[in-house]
């Protein structure tokens, strides 16, 4: 018996859309065909194993809260099945569920019932939900009195009390102030300790790269790619990017070993900077107007190495080559975790170097020099290779995670960054012995 909690089969949903009213009724009796197809999901297949937090990402209007409306029952695919082991609790729509002239009280009660949940259950938890929600006398006022931030305090608060097997949130705590974020995604941690599913819709990749397991892109209401969720937003970063450039989606290829060889492996490289070999890990992408020809991580001495030690200094060199006249661009690196939350990184543009009027053939060396402020870890290196067009990003070439490299713990500290703090400790009294 497999262990997942959400099976999604080649779900589709297709919705009729009627120029006119009447154009509707003419279908009906078959006079002609009068609607156009709108095609919001398109065979959408994978599952969610048990206990596991998803993020699914993608572009607004890629079909993402349709997917999670499907899975709550709230719509019926058109195509496909969605089979759901376990309790749901949803946090949708803001305010969903709710009655704007009931009291926040009752409408816990109200919300809760809707979830299915039984009011001798509610009785028991309403403290907590009232405490969690924090909204002070707002409890026993109408709703329609609410900001958005108490509405989605409140409904939160119901949603993750109700001891689901599953929640599902769509981009609702968007809404929340900062402080408000963090107490939630603090339950989260708590609620995957207990073994509950967790999908939710967001458009913060930190959010996804620091909280999931698992991740999924959709757009245009096509499931991309999914997997461990570094890999997903590489793949999601370089849809924004085509995006940018108007490209739209002319090709996203999940296999790292194919990614980018239309700008890979066709110049002569630089004799004296020997070129990396890429890692498995590697995620290139561009439009091959400029590209990053070779690079390498040298140690505080000049030495080629992959270990150091708190507190040295390292230098990433990168090798750029102009395939055409670029009046502006830049060179930038950027240093993440394993897991893929971006840690510290600059670009010449931030430091203040022009990179201007450059001619086909060009090659520029840019070292990056920098003290390890990092605490004991693995650590990934990203490069990339941009062109500035009235203030525009054009990716020429973009190089992600191909350094890998270890800081070695040379004395203990809290988080990823050594602090490199001074203490001192000054005794201001003393108490004297009592016989």
């Amino acid at each position: 018996m497999n262990d997942f909690a959400v099976e999604i089969d080649k779900v589709s949903k297709t919705y009729k859309v009627y120029e006119k009213p009447y154009h509707r009724l003419a279908e009906m009796f078959n006079l002609k065909k009068s609607h156009q197809e709108i095609h919001a999901l398109k065979d959408i297949s994978f599952n969610v194993l048990r206990g596991r937090t998803y993020g699914i990402v993608g572009p607004n209007g890629s079909g993402k809260s349709t997917l999670l409306q499907i899975i709550t029952g709230i719509l019926q695919p058109s195509r496909g099945s969605v089979k759901v082991k376990g309790r749901i609790s949803a946090l949708l729509e803001l305010g969903a569920g709710f009655n704007p002239e009931y009291t926040g009280i009752e409408n816990i009660y109200l919300y809760a019932s809707i979830l299915g949940v039984e009011k001798v259950e509610i009785d028991k938890k309403i403290d907590d939900i009232i405490n969690f929600a924090q909204i002070g006398n707002f409890i026993n006022r109408a709703v329609k009195t609410y900001s958005s931030g108490m509405f989605v305090r409140l409904a939160f608060a119901v949603a993750i009390n109700v001891e689901p097997d599953i929640l599902i949130v769509d981009e609702a705590l968007a809404v929340g102030d900062e402080s408000f974020q963090r107490k939630c995604f603090r339950k989260f941690e708590e609620m995957k300790e207990k073994g509950i599913t967790i999908l939710f819709v967001t458009h913060s990749l930190g959010l996804v790269k620091q909280f999931c397991d698992e991740a999924v892109l959709i757009y245009k209401g096509d499931l991309i790619t999914q997997g461990h969720p570094n890999d997903v937003i590489n793949v999601y970063t370089k849809l924004i990017a085509d995006m940018e450039e108007n490209m739209g989606l002319k090709e996203i290829i999940t296999d790292k070993e194919s990614i980018g060889e239309n700008i890979q492996n066709s110049e002569t490289e630089i004799a004296e900077i020997q070129p990396e070999q890429s890692i498995s890990s590697e995620f290139r992408y561009g439009n091959g107007e400029g590209k990053i020809i070779s690079f390498k991580l040298l140690g505080e001495v000049g030495n080629i190495s992959r270990i150091f030690n708190q507190g040295e200094k390292i230098t990433v060199i990168m090798q750029i080559k102009y395939g055409k006249y670029t009046p502006s661009s830049l060179a930038a690196y950027t240093v993440k975790t394993i897991s893929g939350v971006e840690v510290t990184g600059t670009n010449t543009s931030y430091e203040n170097i022009d990179l201007l009027d450059r001619e086909q053939g060009d090659v520029l060396s840019i070292k990056f020099t920098q003290k390890i402020a990092l605490n004991a870890g693995d650590y990934v290196v990203s490069l990339g290779f941009i062109e500035l067009v009235n203030d525009n990003i054009i990716v020429m070439d973009r190089r992600y995670d191909v350094l890998t490299f270890k800081v070695t713990e040379t004395k203990k500290a809290t988080g990823l960054v050594d602090p490199n703090v001074d203490v001192s400790v000054v005794v201001e009294t003393t108490i004297a012995n009592v016989e």
